[in-house]
């Protein structure tokens, strides 16, 4: 977790938001396959949070298999979690990014070849 990403909004509830802290680490590379992550007491000073918070945040990504416990040690990434968030975050991306979007595109007169050009434009800075 680096110091840039520890602002934490009032719109989401605090552990989802830690939670894609953490998956963004890992898609980032910060925590590699079978690395050790930052412990619940660590997240929860970090962020100023309740460790009971931390310690849901890290319950869940433990049932979605991303994480799990090295016995004796503390909480590690799972062999194939980058590959599963980012299969997990595409599929969001085009279920629910794409679509509003383009919808919100065509609201305020976007043509498509307007929309692509400036999807390249982003693409190529």
């Amino acid at each position: 977790m680096t110091k840039e990403v520890m602002a934490l909004h009032e719109e989401k509830p605090v552990f989802m938001q830690i939670i894609e802290m953490i998956e963004d680490d890992i898609i980032s590379g910060t925590y590699g396959a079978d690395e050790l992550i930052i412990s619940t007491p660590q997240i929860s000073k970090l962020l100023s949070v309740n460790p009971t918070t931390a310690q849901r945040a890290i319950g869940v990504l433990t049932d979605r298999g991303i994480i799990y416990k090295k016995r004796g040690v503390g909480m590690a990434v799972a062999p194939a979690a980058k590959e599963k968030l980012l299969e997990e975050r595409r599929a969001r991306f085009f279920e629910k990014t794409v679509p509003g979007f383009v919808e919100e595109a065509r609201k305020i007169a976007i043509t498509g070849d307007e929309l692509i050009k400036i999807i390249k434009e982003s693409i190529n800075d």
